[in-house]
């Protein structure tokens, strides 16, 4: 029973709590009726392997039943049973006293594990449930010989903290790393007669690191990340004084890493490259352990994707260069890039206003998709990062193309599988159409609208659903390229039909309809009556299924895109957009990338 229970925790099996409490359940049940026999009795490891499958219950169940119970009740899921995983392991814990089975240290460790998942699923109570049960342990520890807490349970507490993704959970991680470090410290004092003498907690290099994450996923900005750097810093220090202190690791650096990528300061990107320069310098040290990793790279290249500085996709072809560089000089040591390091490129291009930045990130695709080598292939999120990029330039001809890459990309030969296709590089095609109306010649404008139309058609071909921002793009592509008259009017009213129809009514749609056509005119064809002034006078039924537009996205690159040489030198020549400046930054502007929004760059 125990192997089927121990395999079902491991398979992630979402019965595994289940199994684990009906084994315990039949053993005590065999354990009556065959009068006490204690073969059948369930023991210390049996109540632990049940805590544990409790503590690991299915997470994605829980959270989907957790919003479901607020949705419904307003009320942080008081009467979702399956999400509270952290009482109902010290429920089991409790029982195990009752039944005259003396808890160990990795039952209560367990116990609060319960309790850091329960934080991560969005209890706001949680971490200070764990740290209790860490108080009552050391309480008991005082006392019991085998309860003597380890690194193990301290940092299990700290990791409920920083699970809570809140400036409050970091600075609570922050304050027990604090008070380990001070028990650390004070080690060698004496203690009472009346306690056993126990090895003091220290803190680890996991519990310098889970800090360090829980400053950089707590939404804090620029504090958050000089607090992160500031805990590393402090560890640098404590290493370069006494040997015996903790050894900065690869993670710990990586943690730091991120808490700038995170951190939304312009000086991001430097900041990041900062450590990564560190890290290189020290990783030959014996007494430092922080060889740059492909997490290393990749989270360098997020913080200048993210910084907003004007050379930002600059700095990050530096940083993907060097990475190719070093590990073709020593492929032991250095990590390959992988399609993260190479799309995280394309977005930091797919976001830049230097001129020649859709060309640089068609390079960097066609680079991707060489036939002579299979490590690197292009997906969806390089596609539709470069078509976002080609979309916001402003060369003539933009719109063909745009359609031109994405005819590719649905070419089995791109290696992208249909089922796995969004609206994402759809709608950056119309979008570029939309927008090449200023400057341009008639022709080129009846060429845009009617790629505009095609592609909205090509996404019913290819089974993937229009959505709002698809609709809107459309819409924006009659008023900016058809000429105003009753043709326009009554394409706009059918296109702008079928988005109602569809539930998919949002402001871009909405705007745009308007731009096409005198809104006297809307309201006759769609008897909408003389009330109607902004999108919440709508039927709710043209909204019903819009929902907020995630600003994560995913692009993806196609393989060979004409002739080209695919050399590195070629890939890194000297073509790239000059460095104009190492300090300035372009004007920040509340913008959305132009596949999301439709508006214009």
């Amino acid at each position: 029973m125990i192997k089927d229970v121990n395999a079902a925790v491991q398979t992630k099996n979402a019965r595994a709590a289940t199994k684990a409490e009906e084994m315990v359940r039949r053993m005590w049940s065999l354990y009556e009726n065959s009068g006490g026999a204690d073969e059948f009795r369930p023991d210390l490891q049996c109540y632990n392997l049940w805590i544990h499958a409790v503590a690991k219950s299915n997470h994605q169940t829980n959270h989907r039943q957790k919003r479901s119970s607020i949705n419904n009740n307003n009320n942080i899921i008081e009467d979702v049973d399956s999400f509270r995983v952290g009482e109902r392991a010290e429920l089991i814990l409790q029982e195990m006293r009752d039944r005259g089975i003396e808890p160990n240290v990795v039952s209560y460790t367990t116990v609060m594990d319960a309790y850091a998942n329960q934080a991560r699923l969005g209890d706001p109570k949680a971490p200070a449930q764990a740290e209790r049960v860490l108080f009552e342990l050391l309480e008991r520890s005082e006392y019991t010989s085998n309860l003597e807490a380890t690194p193990v349970t301290s940092d299990t507490v700290i990791n409920a903290w920083a699970q809570q993704g809140t400036l409050e959970g970091a600075k609570k991680a922050q304050e027990i790393l604090e008070r380990l470090e001070a028990m650390s410290m004070t080690a060698g004092g004496s203690t009472s007669s009346s306690r056993r003498t126990s090895t003091p907690l220290r803190p680890t290099a996991h519990s310098y690191a889970t800090v360090i994450y829980a400053w950089a996923n707590s939404g804090g900005g620029t504090d958050a990340a000089q607090k992160a750097s500031a805990i590393l810093d402090r560890l640098l220090h404590a290493r370069r004084n006494s040997k015996d202190a903790v050894r900065p690791d690869t993670v710990i650096f990586n943690a730091a890493i991120a808490a700038w990528a995170s951190s939304g300061d312009p000086q991001c990107g430097t900041k990041a490259d900062e450590i990564l320069r560190q890290m290189q310098e020290l990783h030959n040290d014996v007494y430092h352990d922080c060889q740059p990793d492909v997490v290393t790279y990749n989270s360098v290249l997020s913080a200048w994707s993210r910084s907003g500085h004007i050379n930002a996709a600059v700095q990050a072809e530096r940083i993907l260069k060097e990475m190719i560089l070093k590990r073709k000089e020593d492929p032991e040591k250095n990590p390959a890039p992988n399609v993260i390091s190479y799309n995280t490129v394309l977005n930091a291009w797919s976001k830049s206003t230097l001129d020649g930045a859709q060309d640089r990130a068609e390079t960097l695709l066609k680079f991707m998709a060489r036939p002579d080598q299979s490590e690197i292939v292009p997906d969806l999120y390089s596609y539709s990062s470069v078509l976002n990029a080609i979309a916001k330039s402003k060369q003539p001809g933009k719109a063909l193309r745009a359609k031109k890459l994405l005819d590719y990309m649905l070419d089995e030969s791109s290696g992208i599988k249909h089922a796995e296709l969004t609206p994402v590089p759809f709608n950056a095609v119309i979008n570029a159409a939309a927008f090449s109306a200023v400057g341009t010649s008639d022709e080129e404008k009846r060429e845009a609208l009617q790629i505009a139309v095609t592609t909205l058609s090509l996404m019913r071909k290819h089974y993937v659903k229009p959505d709002s921002i698809s609709y809107g793009n459309a819409l924006k592509a009659l008023a900016n390229l058809m000429p105003s008259g009753k043709a326009r009017y009554d394409m706009a009213i059918q296109l702008f039909t079928t988005c109602c129809e569809e539930g998919l009514v949002q402001d871009l749609a909405w705007n745009e309809v308007q731009r096409c056509a005198p809104l006297k005119y809307i309201d006759e064809r769609l008897n909408l009556g003389s009330h109607v002034v902004s999108l919440r006078d709508l039927p709710k039924a043209w909204r019903r299924n819009t929902r907020f537009l995630s600003r994560k996205r995913r692009d993806q690159s196609p393989p060979g895109l004409g002739n080209s040489d695919s050399s590195i030198n070629d890939l890194f020549s000297a073509t790239a957009p000059p460095d104009v400046s190492r300090h300035l930054r372009r004007p920040v502007t509340m913008v959305e990338p132009s596949y999301q929004s439709g508006r214009d760059m």
